[in-house]
């Protein structure tokens, strides 16, 4: 079972979260969500509002986590906070 990484830069805290099969066509946002990991987004995953961002400039809201874990094979995201 795969396992992804969140960082917070602010407080270089990080934690680790196992990825079912099942999790991987969930929207990013969502699954961030999912773990009681706070992201902000003013546009509720619309893309508008940009607030969502990771590391790169990618939205969570415009990712599923399959998609996050095929541009980045290391399965670190870093958030501003944690």
């Amino acid at each position: 079972m795969p396992v992804i990484e969140v960082m917070g830069l602010a407080s270089g805290v990080s934690r680790m979260y196992p990825v079912g099969p099942l999790d991987l066509e969930v929207n990013l946002l969502t699954w961030l969500r999912l773990q009681h990991i706070t992201m902000a987004s003013s546009c509720d995953g619309k893309g508008v509002c940009r607030k969502c961002a990771i590391q790169n400039g990618w939205l969570t809201c415009e990712l599923t986590l399959g998609e996050f874990l095929e541009r980045c094979p290391e399965a670190k995201i870093l958030v501003s906070y944690l």
